[in-house]
């Protein structure tokens, strides 16, 4: 039997998995999160070093029988860093007698994988961060966004936590109105006073998943008809539609292939998820999109692309 491991890694978590050659699925393991701009590369390889042991454990297999593995981790998008991540890997597995193909790919391209089953096509992305991926057949590929929660991240958890945090504030000094969010992060986090968000908030051990993580009190609190809520979840829709569509205007040909939608923000919010379809067919026009959530995992589409790239590989 062939196994194949897919590993799909971010600023959360870090999502792998295991298939036969049939597309069944034999394992999965979820660990910490490993992006290197969250923490370092140091501690990033060491998190994708514990999830690929430990899927192999979970794996009732001869070690032999793994036949390649597949890695799309964000964080490690140049060349450089691509290359330290394979050769990490490579040493990795090697020191457990396993000689493997080891292929990196966009986490893009692996979602795609899963989504579709193909490696062509559009991925929004809205998680932790938020970026566009265009692939077309021929494997030539373009982005927009991705450029971090300084930089960017428009239309992703963190900023949509982020403005959260800054509305229940502003609202505490009556600079806007009242929103049911202050009393929620109150009851969520614990706090007797909306002002104990400032010393929970620059505790320095916590990351922007921190800060992500107010983006589900947005979800439930536009939900539930809250103005300012609503508000923040349709002008970041807004603002990840105009980068997908510049994406789209780039290169005019990925109009005629799918639009995968991916990551919590658009699986957990209907609000979001319609404003951002709206917009940019608004734009665009034409568009055929699809819910992402619906199809396997990231980390079965990296598995997914492990057995493809290995067969082409063996059939060079």
């Amino acid at each position: 039997m062939k196994v194949f491991l897919g590993l799909d890694g971010g600023g959360t978590k870090t999502d792998a998995a295991a298939l036969d050659e049939r597309g069944t699925l034999l394992a999965r393991y979820i660990g910490g999160p490993s992006n290197p701009h969250s923490s370092s590369f140091g501690t990033a390889l060491t998190e994708i070093m514990s999830a690929i042991d430990g899927l192999i454990e979970r794996l009732s297999i001869n070690i032999d029988e793994i036949t390649a593995i597949c890695l799309a981790v964000s964080g490690f998008s140049s060349i450089d860093e691509e290359t330290l991540l394979k050769r990490s890997v490579q040493q990795h597995v090697l020191k457990q007698g396993l000689s493997i193909p080891v292929f990196i790919q966009s986490e893009g391209q692996i979602s795609l994988m899963a989504a579709v089953g193909s490696n062509h096509g559009v991925l929004v992305i809205s998680g932790t961060g938020s970026i566009c991926y265009g692939y077309l057949p021929d494997g030539s590929g373009t982005r927009t966004g991705g450029w971090g929660h300084y930089l960017g991240d428009e239309g992703s958890g963190y900023q949509i936590g982020l403005r959260t945090l800054k509305t229940v504030m502003r609202s505490y000094d009556s600079v806007c109105k009242p929103t049911i969010m202050t009393d929620m992060i109150m009851e969520e986090y614990g706090f007797k006073l909306i002002t104990d968000l400032k010393g929970y908030i620059y505790i320095p051990s916590h990351s922007k998943a921190e800060i992500a993580a107010f983006s589900k009190v947005c979800i439930q609190a536009a939900g539930a008809g809250d103005a300012a809520a609503i508000a923040i979840l349709t002008e970041e829709a807004a603002s990840l539609s105009d980068t997908a569509a510049a994406l789209l205007r780039r290169s005019p040909t990925l109009q005629n292939y799918p639009v995968v939608l991916s990551g919590s923000v658009f699986r957990y919010s209907p609000i979001f998820r319609g404003n951002f379809c709206s917009s940019l067919q608004k734009t665009i026009g034409g568009l055929k999109f699809v819910d992402g959530s619906l199809g396997a995992p990231p980390s079965t589409g990296a598995a997914m692309t492990a057995r493809k790239l290995f067969n082409d590989y063996r059939q060079e």
